[in-house]
């Protein structure tokens, strides 16, 4: 609870940044982010657009991945009439198809960019029950599956951009509290993660085995 307040009324932590800490503040000693390749997901609204804004502010070359390319674009043209010099790509990606993951993997590389910054951003949250098309409940497959997936994949490119320009890249995954909600059956609602039984027995075996 004391943590909750804290964080509520802005306290800073270790980083000397808190709640209330705004991204501009956050990117102030930064300088000049043109040599900077920044890929963030959910970047169509909330915490991820801003974080994409104020990027474009300083310079980064961003690739904004989204489901619906139509606000994506829309996002783009915005962050263009605000910073002339903005570099901007918008590509599909739907997170909770395991198939589109690797598709838009796939499609980068193909633009032979660089990659300094990954920023898994994009959340999904819903009251009813979905299934994936590859069979995983939705929120897994979309929060957790598919950003595990693509950062596996674009990780030798982040490798071999930080041996080349000889500055570490960074991976920054943006979660949330809200799975502390939950006050169910834990048991029986790991067995809704998969359509496959099968999978959700090894899921329930790993849980007892914790």
């Amino acid at each position: 609870m004391l943590e909750t307040i804290k964080y509520l009324l802005g306290s800073t932590g270790p980083s000397g940044y808190g709640s209330k800490t705004t991204a501009e503040q956050v990117t102030d000693n930064c300088g000049d982010l043109h040599s900077c390749t920044a890929i963030i997901t959910g970047a169509t609204s909330g915490i991820g657009a801003e974080t994409a804004r104020v990027l474009a502010k300083r310079g980064a070359r961003l690739v904004l991945p989204a489901r619906n390319l139509k606000v994506a674009t829309e996002m783009k043209n915005r962050f263009a009439s605000e910073f002339c010099d903005s570099k901007i790509t918008v590509m599909h990606l739907d997170l909770s198809s395991m198939k589109s993951v690797r598709r838009f993997v796939s499609e980068f590389e193909a633009l032979n960019l660089p990659l300094n910054l990954l920023i898994n951003n994009a959340g999904k949250f819903s009251y009813d029950h979905g299934i994936s098309e590859d069979g995983i409940e939705m929120t897994f497959a979309t929060n957790y599956l598919g950003h595990f997936l693509l950062t596996k994949l674009l990780l030798k490119k982040m490798i071999t951009t930080a041996k080349t320009t000889g500055v570490q890249g960074r991976i920054v995954n943006v979660t949330s509290g809200i799975h502390t909600w939950f006050s169910g059956d834990l048991i029986r609602s790991l067995g809704q993660i998969t359509r496959d039984k099968r999978y959700g027995t090894i899921i329930k075996r790993q849980e007892f085995a914790c």
